[in-house]
């Protein structure tokens, strides 16, 4: 099928994981949130993979930009400066994700400018975008990490949403709502690193999906 998605790529665009530890603290210290964001965003990288698209990353430091809608815009627009005419980027936080979700939104992002993986927080789990229909203005007014995103999200293009609404993981609680519904190695894995010990303080304020991008191997479709 990935054959058939030309000038499609995705972007994974994720935070450091010690700093995103730091601002979701899911377990009782630091080395155990940060060994679960690396699981996350390992995760979400193999099924990405998985779908045989071309995949670029953007982490960190390798972010360019201020404010979060800023560091987007610009990581989308490396990717189409690659030659590829649509962009599909992923948040790390959906553990639920799985390649049939990544490809169906590709097949939807051929015929429309826009298609969301809509978060149950107002936010966005997964964002599709065709560059003929972005607006690099437009794109940086958007309400980004607040619940009102997936709303105006709607109103920026013609757009396709997703059937499957999830929730992502912004605090403890998701993160146990989550691992209720997976399973596999994955859950064990997970379970190992927490050992379902609820951290001492989580004093962290509410905050809606996050999209995150990554730049492994930037380079231009296949001819």
């Amino acid at each position: 099928m990935a054959t058939k998605l030309h000038h499609t790529a995705l972007l994974l665009f994720v935070r450091d994981e010690r700093e995103e530890a730091q601002l979701k603290p899911l377990a009782r210290n630091q080395r155990a949130s940060t060994a679960l964001f690396r699981r996350f965003n390992a995760h979400v990288r193999q099924q990405a993979q998985r779908t045989g698209l071309p995949l670029f990353v953007v982490k960190g430091e390798q972010q360019r930009g201020q404010a979060f809608g800023e560091r987007l815009a610009n990581a989308i627009e490396s990717v189409f400066a690659c030659g590829y005419e649509r962009v599909i980027s992923l948040g790390n936080d959906c553990l639920q994700l799985q390649p049939r979700h990544i490809l169906q939104a590709a097949q939807q992002l051929q015929q429309h400018d826009l298609v969301l993986g809509p978060a149950a927080d107002g936010g966005v789990y997964l964002l599709g975008i065709a560059q003929s229909a972005y607006d690099r203005q437009a794109f940086l007014n958007l309400p980004w990490q607040t619940e009102s995103l997936t709303a105006a999200l709607r109103h920026y293009a013609s757009h396709c949403l997703l059937p499957d609404w999830q929730e992502d993981i912004d605090d403890w609680q998701g993160f146990q709502r989550q691992l209720g519904r997976i399973a596999g190695d994955l859950r064990k894995r997970l379970l190992a690193i927490t050992a379902i010990s609820k951290p001492t303080s989580l004093d962290i304020p509410f905050t809606p999906s996050t999209l995150h991008l990554a730049s492994a191997g930037l380079r231009a479709p296949p001819q």
